[in-house]
Parts: C-alpha cells; sequence; structure tokens
C-alpha cells in the first residue's frame, strides 16, 4: 500500500499542483499499485496536523503504519514548471519505507523541455504542457514499476552500526582514525581530453568536480548509514538547496553502496535539536546529527549559483561545493567543488547541450557519486 503525498513545489512558480497530484495517482493505479485513499490521507494529515509534504518524520512514518496499513510514502517535488511555449517540467519522486527507520528505496526524476529534441525542420517540438507533465509521469511510472517488479540486487554486507556497537571503544583507536595525510588528487582540467566529452556515452567526464579531495578511506567494506543535512544556499534560486540535495540523494539510491536516510528524517531530528548552521558542520553538530540518527557519514554542502535556462538561447548554470564527515573521527573524507553550465564540452550543432538546470545537476551528482567510489572503494 503506497501513499501518494501532495507535490511539493520547489519550482518558485505557480503549478497546476491538485492536477498533478491526480495524474500521478491514476498513473500509480494504472500500473497496479494500490494507494491509499485521498479522503483517508486527508483526514490523517488533520489528525496529525501534517503540514510539510516534502518528506515524512520518523513518527508520522510509524503513525500512517499503524493506522492506514500504509507501507511507503511516494514523495514527490515538483522543482521547474511552465506552461509557456515551449513547455518546460522537472520532477523529482521517491519512494520511502514507514516500517523502522524511514529511508529512501528508490529514487528518480524527469526534465525535459519540449524543444530539447526539435527534429527536422521543428517537426519534435512540444508546445502542449499537458503531453509533456503526461511524459514525465509515464517516465516516473516505469522506473517505478521497473524497481518493484526487478529490484536491484544488493550485495550482503555487515553493517557497520552493528560492528561499532559490538565492538569496545578505545581511546588509542580513536586517535589513530583521527589520524589523516591530506592530499588533493586533481585539479580542473589535469590530464584531460576534453574533446571528447560529447562522443559516445562519455557525459559523464565533463561533468566531474573541478576539484576535489578525498581521504582514500574504505567505504564499500560495510553497509553504512548516510544523512545529507540541508545546504547552505547563496545562490539567488529559491530552494536550490532543496532540489540540489534531491539530486545528491537520488544519485546515492542509485549507487546502492549505503543506506541513505529520509530527507524529512533528517530534517525533524535537526529541528528537534535546534541545530542551526550558518557556516556549515561544526564538531558538535556531527555529534549530535549522528548520534540521534545513527549514521556513520554526514554529507554537507553549500550551493553557490543555480541558473535556469529562462529563455532561449541562455544555459542554466549551477555551482556547489560537497563534504562528507565520518561519524566517529569527525575527519573530512570528501571534499569537493563542482561547477557547470549547459553548453560545457559542446561544439557542434548543440549536441549535448542541457537545456534544465535539473539535468544539469543530475549529470554533476552522477559524475560526482562516481568519483567518489573510485576514490573510496577496496582494491
Amino acid at each position: 500500500m503506497i501513499a501518494v503525498y501532495p507535490i511539493e513545489n520547489l519550482s518558485g512558480a505557480s503549478a497546476p499542483l491538485k492536477n498533478l497530484h491526480e495524474e500521478l495517482s491514476t498513473v500509480l493505479q494504472r500500473a497496479g499499485a494500490r494507494i491509499v485513499d485521498r479522503d483517508t490521507l486527508d483526514r490523517f494529515f488533520e489528525r496529525h496536523w501534517v503540514r510539510y509534504v516534502g518528506g515524512i518524520d520518523e513518527s508520522t512514518a510509524t503513525a500512517l503504519w499503524e493506522e492506514t496499513g500504509t507501507d511507503a510514502v511516494l514523495i514527490t517535488s515538483l522543482e521547474l514548471y511552465n506552461d509557456q511555449s515551449p513547455p518546460r517540467i522537472a520532477l523529482t519522486a521517491r519512494l520511502v519505507n514507514t516500517v523502522g527507520t524511514p529511508e529512501i528505496r528508490w529514487m528518480d526524476s524527469y526534465a525535459k523541455s519540449g524543444e530539447d529534441t526539435p527534429g527536422l525542420l521543428g517537426l519534435n517540438i512540444i508546445e502542449d504542457p499537458v503531453r509533456l507533465r503526461s511524459m514525465a509521469l509515464d517516465y516516473l511510472e516505469s522506473s517505478l514499476k521497473n524497481f518493484i517488479v526487478n529490484p536491484p540486487v544488493r550485495s550482503q554486507k555487515m553493517s557497520a552500526r552493528q560492528m561499532r556497537e559490538n565492538k569496545p571503544f578505545t581511546i588509542p583507536e580513536l586517535m589513530a582514525r583521527m589520524r589523516d595525510t591530506p592530499r588533493r588528487l586533481a585539479e580542473d582540467s589535469e590530464g584531460r581530453r576534453p574533446w571528447l566529452s560529447f562522443v559516445g556515452d562519455l557525459f559523464v567526464p565533463r561533468y566531474e568536480p573541478k576539484t576535489w579531495y578525498s581521504s582514500r578511506d574504505v567505504l564499500d567494506d560495510q553497509l553504512r548509514s548516510l544523512a545529507i543535512v540541508p545546504f547552505l544556499n547563496l545562490s539567488t534560486r529559491k530552494y536550490g538547496a532543496e532540489v540540489l540535495v534531491l539530486h545528491l540523494a537520488k544519485q546515492l539510491v542509485i549507487d546502492g553502496r549505503h543506506k541513505i536516510v529520509e530527507i524529512g528524517v533528517v530534517r525533524d531530528k535537526m529541528l528537534n535539536l535546534r541545530v542551526i548552521m550558518s557556516n556549515g558542520v561544526s564538531n558538535t553538530n556531527i555529534d549530535d546529527i549522528s548520534n540521534s540518527l545513527g549514521v556513520e557519514l554526514i554529507i554537507n554542502g553549500k550551493l553557490f549559483d543555480y541558473l535556469e535556462s529562462g529563455t532561449t538561447g541562455q544555459n542554466p548554470k549551477v555551482d556547489f561545493s560537497l563534504q562528507m564527515f565520518e561519524r566517529d573521527s569527525r575527519r573530512i573524507l570528501w571534499n569537493s567543488h563542482s561547477r557547470n553550465q549547459g553548453d560545457d564540452g559542446v561544439f557542434f550543432f548543440d549536441v549535448g547541450q542541457i537545456s534544465t538546470a535539473s539535468t544539469l545537476t543530475d549529470r554533476m551528482g552522477q559524475s560526482l557519486v562516481n568519483r567518489l567510489n573510485e576514490n573510496a572503494s577496496v582494491k
């Protein structure tokens, strides 16, 4: 049984949220999913004073399971919507379990502009926003159905939490873990051949972080829990940091090396702890967040620029930095800075050009996670 949450609007503009929600529910039912009745969900929201629909906390998830029999919640965020010609849309959806600690089980996104693939004489340009909405929902339906029918096979690994709880604590071991030899692994264009970045399937390299540092700690030997705390938004784009967190979470969920704690759970814990991060995560923040959530890894970052392509010919731009911290030693395991725009690596006839900031952020997040794994895996 799936509860379809009302769609969260992160677009910064008006959008037909009610119509989108009804269409999404219809699509899921058509795919064979059993969903919670809308009236039942509305009464639950009123009973528990649920106002935030961009995530779900632990107590709300437990109550939803006990009172309605809901196994999972589908949380959808609208990142971009424009019904003027050519229309544009960007949606991100995730499936969160309600039994036990809420974790993100599946996550995917869809972003498209009506003029992405104009074809010969512009015959393939999409001018109907309803058709574009239908394409987005059909894609999410197909992705979710594939996950349910053919769930990804995860390798069996020892739980890092169990190992930590069963292992006696010693000061010398903690001191040894806190010692680290920093090294910068790469610089902007060092050893690159950017002219190959648009050929074939080589899309990812051109979106790699411009600079990064890795501690080279092995991170795939155990099953670790990871929490993404809210990013600091230094851009002019409202909700830009929230959108960035969603795309980073998506890539980590797809990667499957870690258990990703539901974003709403992290938000709720930080509110209860009254954690305020004006310039980043402090050692005290790391202790509070990791102890309350029981996670081994924490990711935090800053968004410097998130520019959407408002008119034809304007390229989207995204600029952000990211850090990963370890629970026990409080060391920085990863630090990177990513900066790209939609026409990076494009030389001929706009081949490979990206028209939405959502797609650009997705590609950057994918490349970042790939690079992180390359430098933190068993050799």
